[in-house]
């Protein structure tokens, strides 16, 4: 068998052993580079030393010259001295020296060539004392002590540079020993710390092995539960040769339990024999030459086989796939689709009634529309990417606006109301009509409109209807007329001051006044009533206000309270209370500094918050609640999802063999119900089945890989051949996108579209899908999806089946939600919410529109 998918890629651990192997390499050679570098460095140091000893020689030649003994030899010879020659001599040595173990040196060495030049100039000058004979002892006497001056000024000159040598060597020598003590440092922590690390990658890709061959015994035994619970026969097969190694049959392997449920073979009987034995009809049908294709093409094989079992004709959908030695064949009991296709001609027909019944309902609709005199109107909601209504598209009106207005309904239909009635915006109906959505009431109001210099007015219901808003509008410009005359008495005032002294009672509001200079605050009565007493109960001053202060927040509340009056700036902020009463509240300040009276004051409100906060609490509680029933709801799903299947397969296997034993003996309404509890059974099945797919969708996947999307779309063609055959189905696409993804998540989307499209296809046309792409910018997406890509492939499904009302777009990505009967058309309501599912797991978005007899789009935008 092939367990290559099963368990985890070895590349982790390889490239873990990899890197561990280069570390310890690299930690070899970086102790051998700094064990050079030490050796390097304690030969600098050695060579400074050199230098040293050199200067000091220098230092010793030069002195020997200045010495009075040294010039007095050289006087008292008449010709040249031989002390001379082996001064000079020792000088040159000395130099030719220093220049040997300066050579990298190139400051040292623009030092040495002046000093050569003055140790020639002092030879010089002490060959010409050595020569000096002069009879008169007071010129000689003169004329030997400006020598002697000449000569100590040049042994100053030549003291100087050594001096700067000197200086040089010492700033050298500091510096290398630093280098040196680094080195010594440096070497052994180094060598010591890649050395663990390497211990340590060596240890981490043990245990990455370890883990991987427990993995690896864990996914075998789960691949042999998948086998024995699996609703498909799975046969494995290994080809026999002649002598010429020509395929002349098959062994049989391996074969699951199903072979027993469906064809009545015993999988350990058949198991070991000869394929042409235990399925004699693989010789005659064909089956045979799709094995040998299979085998020799290295390819899968996708066809449909028709087998007789116990006198009753069996459909399956076989999948022959090539492995390592031999063939895998996979065969699905397709019996109960065949017969659902039969009856989806009765249901063709009873379509074809209900669709004319509707056009009955929409004509007898329109008439009502055309007698009532009132205006209708209906509206679909248009939102910015925070999800906040910003204007309304106009999908329906009646003829009856065309009198007031002068518009006429087809004109202005699909367009926005702020360019077609930008007098609403102004008036505020538009808020209005916000409020009848956002709150899911109905909403009346009485609204003026001005048409030929005439005011007119209207009463005006909105209510909700989806994600829009219908409203019908009646004229009442004579009742409003003959009522203005009672209205209009000293309404304004009294209810401007009834909304004044209530606001802040029932916003729980209190405002203040703060005199920065005397610090006495002004309150209001609700504010007062906040604290737990009566208006002006005390005299208020910004001191008495801290005595209510919750004693643990008062040391944020006086650092606030610093930063106001340092900054002279205000912000936001919130702190707990004590009341009179003993109450706990959370009060959030807010205000502003203005000048008054010349003096400086905080004019400023306080809010109750403290329902909002404990609120805030009780939903961080109660989403840790939720999080904690999905978790156990994962559980349940996981465990349920095999005890409810195996009942399942149970009453199936028992209908089907006593439908066939004692099939005859039912009486027609026996045989009737019968087919009631087989077709009941096969619904709950693909309810579970779906549901399991629905909940195993993961959205935190992110092994993510690349796929190519034209791979996808070919493997789901396959997997709906024959439908596409049965329905004369036209398929018409261009060059799919590469993406990321998950493979088996993208070939359950596509087949779900493309599976949907033929299910609901037109009754009097042949079904055509057109499968488009493109890439577009995160612009162009629909509003409402937050983009997180710049560029996104828009790959659109479009057919020309039976389609649906636009106000149902979102409605159908529902779970369990359904446009028509399950007599109608059979599923179960999930398959569109798990495309939905699918799409958000890989950071996309679906959306879907359509219109009824017109055919439906299904569009999906992917990040590019």
């Amino acid at each position: 068998m092939d367990f290559k998918k099963v368990y985890t890629s070895t590349k982790t651990y390889i490239i873990l052993l990899i890197a561990a192997l280069a570390l310890l390499l690299f930690t070899a050679s970086t102790a051998y580079k700094q064990i050079i570098r030490m050796q390097e460095s304690a030969d600098v140091v050695a060579q400074t030393l050199h230098v040293y000893n050199a200067i000091g020689s220098l230092t010793e030649h030069y002195t020997r010259a200045d010495s009075e003994e040294f010039r007095d030899e050289l006087l008292e010879d008449e010709y040249l001295s031989h002390a001379l020659k082996k001064f000079k001599t020792e000088g040159v040595a000395v130099l030719d020296t220093l220049k040997t173990l300066t050579l990298e040196n190139d400051s040292q060495q623009a030092r040495l060539q002046p000093l050569e030049s003055l140790f020639n100039k002092m030879n010089n000058q002490l060959h010409v004392l050595d020569t000096l004979n002069i009879a008169n002892d007071q010129v000689f006497f003169e004329t030997k002590e400006a020598q002697k001056n000449k000569i100590d000024k040049t042994i100053a000159d030549i003291r100087l540079l050594k001096n700067q040598l000197l200086a040089n060597e010492k700033y050298l020598m500091q510096e290398r020993e630093a280098n040196y003590a680094s080195y010594k440092f440096m070497a052994p922590v180094t060598s010591l710390v890649l050395a663990f690390l390497a211990l340590f990658i060596c240890v981490l890709s043990f245990l990455r092995v370890y883990k991987n061959k427990l993995r690896l015994k864990q996914s075998e035994a789960f691949l042999r539960n998948i086998l024995a619970t699996t609703d498909n026969i799975i046969n494995y097969f290994e080809p026999v040769f002649d002598e010429n190694d020509n395929v002349i049959d098959f062994t049989v392997i391996y074969a699951n339990d199903c072979n027993r449920d469906y064809l009545d073979l015993d999988p350990e009987e058949i198991t070991g024999k000869l394929a042409s034995e235990t399925f004699p009809f693989f010789m005659t049908d064909g089956v045979f030459k799709e094995l040998l294709e299979a085998y020799h093409e290295q390819t899968k094989v996708n066809y449909e086989k028709e087998v007789v079992v116990d006198g009753k004709k069996v459909w399956f959908n076989c999948l022959a796939t090539p492995l390592t030695e031999g063939v895998l064949l996979t065969a699905r009991n397709t019996t109960l689709e065949k017969e659902s296709h039969t009856a989806q001609l009765v249901f063709k027909k009873r379509l074809e009634k209900q669709n004319l019944e509707l056009l009955d309902s929409r004509a007898f609709l329109s008439n009502i529309f055309k007698s009532i005199m009132h205006i209708v109107l209906h509206f679909k909601s248009i939102r910015d990417e925070a999800g906040k209504i910003i204007d309304f598209e106009i999908l329906f009106v009646n003829e009856r606006i065309s009198p007031v207005t002068g518009d006429i309904p087809q004109e202005i239909k699909n367009k926005k109301i702020s360019k077609v009635f930008p007098e609403m915006v102004e008036a505020g109906i538009f808020d209005k009509w916000v409020e009848a959505v956002e709150n899911e009431r109905s909403v009346q109001y009485e609204v003026p409109y001005h048409t030929n210099d005439e005011m007119r007015w209207f009463s005006a219901t909105a209510i909700k209807l989806g994600d829009g808003v219908t409203v019908t509008a009646r004229d009442i410009t004579e009742e409003k007329e003959k009522s203005d005359d009672l209205i209009k008495l000293n309404e304004t005032l009294t209810i401007q001051n009834s909304i004044l002294s209530d606001a802040e009672s029932l916003a729980k509001i209190g405002s203040f006044v703060w005199d920065m200079d005397t610090h006495v605050t002004e309150l209001s009565d609700n504010f007062y009533s906040m604290l737990g007493y009566e208006p002006r109960a005390f005299p208020s001053t910004e001191l008495k206000y801290r005595e209510f202060i919750h004693p643990d927040d008062m040391e944020l509340y006086e650092k606030r309270l610093a930063d106001i009056l340092n900054n002279i700036e205000t912000t936001e902020h919130t702190y707990r209370i004590v009341t009179k009463q003993g109450e706990i509240k959370h009060f959030k300040t807010n205000g502003q500094f203005v000048t008054k009276n010349m003096k400086t004051v905080m004019i400023g409100v306080v809010q109750d918050v403290t329902e909002s906060i404990e609120a805030e609490v009780r939903l961080v509680k109660s989403n840790l609640r939720l999080k904690q029933s999905n978790a156990e709801l994962e559980s349940f799903n996981r465990v349920a999802s095999h005890d409810l299947q195996e009942p399942l397969r149970k009453i199936q296997l028992f209908i089907s063999r006593i439908e066939d034993r004692e099939g005859d003996q039912f009486s027609e309404k026996g045989r009737f119900y019968f087919g009631k509890v087989t077709n009941a059974v096969s619904r709950m099945q693909s309810l579970i089945i779906n549901l399991l797919a629905y909940s195993r969708i993961d959205s935190s996947k992110t092994d993510f890989e690349k796929i190519d999307l034209n791979d996808i779309l070919c493997k789901a063609e396959d997997d709906l051949a024959t439908r596409i055959k049965d329905t004369d189905a036209e398929l018409i696409t261009n060059k799919l996108p590469k993406i990321k993804g998950v493979v088996f998540q993208m070939e359950q989307l596509f087949t779900n579209l493309i599976s949907n499209a033929l299910k609901y296809k037109s009754l009097d046309q042949r079904p055509k899908l057109e499968i488009k792409y493109k890439k577009v910018s995160a612009s162009k997406l629909p509003d409402g999806f937050v983009a997180l890509r710049k560029r996104y492939h828009k790959i659109t499904f479009k057919d020309n089946g039976i389609g649906f009302d636009t106000e149902h777009a979102e409605k159908i990505f529902e779970v369990f939600q359904r446009l028509h009967q399950k007599t109608e058309y059979s599923g179960n309501g999930i398959g569109l919410a798990i495309c939905k599912k699918i799409v958000e797991n890989h950071n996309g978005f679906i959306c879907a529109k359509g219109l009824t007899g017109e055919g439906a789009t299904f569009i999906v935008y992917l990040p590019a």
